[in-house]
């Protein structure tokens, strides 16, 4: 019975490679008539079926069908779903057909329709979890493919997954950073359909984003020219983190929640710079966040004071005596009122501190009375002239000093630290890669010390000689890169301070 069943086999096969390359005769004519202009392949669609069915028979048809199906699979996308399962079968099927069946997605993904595209971008997403390096390699080829055939079917088809497979978001995520962020302006460009679907997707996912997912659909849909419309992209951008952070909600400061919010507010200083209002993120950030600064990590309140400098060019008006009432006792906590040899001070952060406050003090002068007893007579109530806050005048000079002194002494340690690195003379390739990483940490916190010495300085005369807009210094950390003292050459304050660019795109933006 076996020998039976063997010839049976072969026979069977036989008759199917025969009717598969009877059907391949009929679809290499079609292909060398669509090259003189005439598409004949609908004539053969039955002949397409034909090498779908018989594709599983034997050894040798899967081998035939691994080579014709992604041929002319672009030509018959009512058989994609069929062929495609075929494709799926072998390459689950054994190591023989595994990596043909990937090759041969990469060919169907250069010339398919969206249907079929997002059909397939499914499947790959799957692969994408092969332990087998070289199978990665090639799936993430045909991925690319896809991208470039049809972006929209491929970015939505992947943001979907992400929605619903949770084992393939991870990999998703690492293939839209690497692959799409880097092309997202050239391939999206001029095709708004992509843009919106694409944003719409977006939206989905924010809600229940990572830290490094919400760094990634900012990048991209920062790259879309629907959003580059100045202050009206620049606020619907700003909607959407305003949306996923939940304004209305209290801030839970755990590790992972905070880390998502900060990474959303630095995507909201962006839009900022491009006239949308702070309002509302900042009116956040006072009342919800800065309560619970003392709950945050040590890397997380840095970065959030840095965040807010950066924010605080823009804000304007009740926004300002909000931030103020919210920040000042944090700026107090982190100034000591006597200096001793155990006196640490976290200069980066005494320099955020001392630049918001200069930024959104010049803007409110005369709230700073009942606040911190400076007194500037603006005849208005909030002035509280006839009060006495001399004693709250006294603590903050006090601190001030000891502020200007720790940072003046440190500046001098640092510059004999910097001889000394010159002096220095590295003979490896590791050595040399430490001394300047050695001299660039030294160089920084030079810059810091020597802000804040100037804040200090500046704050504490009478009338203080605020350091704001134009009169304002870059951040140490922004040296070299993006100023940060106001709206750009160029720009106009939009609502409450918000940057407006005049005449030119805005929306997007680096930093």
């Amino acid at each position: 019975r076996t020998d039976e069943a063997r010839v049976y086999l072969t026979m069977a096969e036989a008759a199917a490679l025969d009717a598969i390359y009877a059907a391949s005769n009929h679809l290499l004519d079609a292909q060398m008539k669509l090259k003189t202009g005439e598409d004949t392949f609908a004539e053969h669609e039955e002949q397409f079926k034909v090498v779908v069915d018989k594709a599983k028979v034997g050894p040798k048809t899967k081998t035939l069908a691994l080579q014709l199906l992604p041929k002319y699979l672009g030509h018959y996308p009512s058989q994609a779903d069929a062929a495609l399962d075929i494709l799926i079968d072998l390459f689950e099927e054994g190591e023989a057909y595994r990596m043909k069946a990937i090759e041969s997605f990469k060919h169907i993904a250069s010339s398919a329709t969206a249907a079929v595209i997002s059909k397939l971008v499914g499947v790959l997403a799957q692969m994408l979890l092969s332990e087998n390096d070289k199978e990665v390699v090639v799936v993430t080829e045909a991925l690319c493919t896809a991208l470039e055939q049809d972006v929209l079917a491929t970015t939505t088809a992947l943001l979907e997954l992400m929605t619903t497979e949770a084992s393939v978001r991870g990999k998703a995520v690492e293939f839209l950073a690497a692959e799409l962020c880097p092309k997202a302006t050239k391939l999206l460009k001029g095709n708004t359909e992509a843009q919106n679907a694409v944003a719409t997707q977006i939206k989905k996912l924010m809600g229940t984003a990572s830290t490094a997912e919400v760094s990634l659909f900012m990048k991209i849909l920062f790259s879309m020219e629907v959003f580059q419309s100045g202050e009206e992209g620049a606020n619907e951008l700003l909607g959407i983190v305003t949306n996923t952070i939940d304004l209305t909600a209290d801030f839970d400061a755990s590790e992972a929640n905070a880390d998502r919010v900060l990474a959303l507010l630095r995507s909201a200083r962006l839009m900022f710079n491009h006239g949308a209002s702070p309002i509302k993120v900042m009116s956040y950030v006072s009342k919800k966040v800065l309560p619970k600064y003392d709950d945050l990590t040590a890397t997380q309140q840095t970065a959030l004071l840095k965040v807010i400098a950066e924010i605080s060019p823009h804000m304007r008006g009740g926004t300002c005596r909000e931030f103020l009432t919210a920040v000042y006792p944090t700026m107090l906590a982190l100034m000591p009122e006597e200096s001793t040899e155990e006196t640490k001070l976290n200069y980066t952060s005494i320099e955020c501190l001392l630049y918001a406050f200069h930024q959104t003090a010049s803007r409110v002068p005369g709230f700073l009375h009942p606040l911190c007893g400076i007194k500037i007579n603006t005849g208005q109530p909030e002035n509280k002239i006839d009060e006495d806050f001399t004693a709250k005048l006294a603590d903050l000079n006090k601190r001030l000093d000891v502020t200007k002194k720790q940072s003046s002494d440190f500046v001098q340690k640092l510059k004999q630290v910097q001889q000394k690195l010159q002096q220095t003379k590295p003979t490896t390739d590791d050595e040399k890669k430490d001394l300047s990483t050695k001299q660039q940490a030294c160089q920084t916190s030079l810059r810091t010390c020597n802000h804040v010495v100037v804040l200090s300085t500046n704050l504490k005369k009478t009338p203080p000689s605020f350091m704001a807009d134009k009169e304002a210094q870059t951040l140490s950390w922004r040296m070299g890169g993006t100023q940060t003292g106001g709206p750009k050459a160029g720009q106009k304050r939009g609502r409450d301070g918000g940057g407006q660019q005049q005449g030119g795109r805005g929306g997007g933006g680096g930093g």
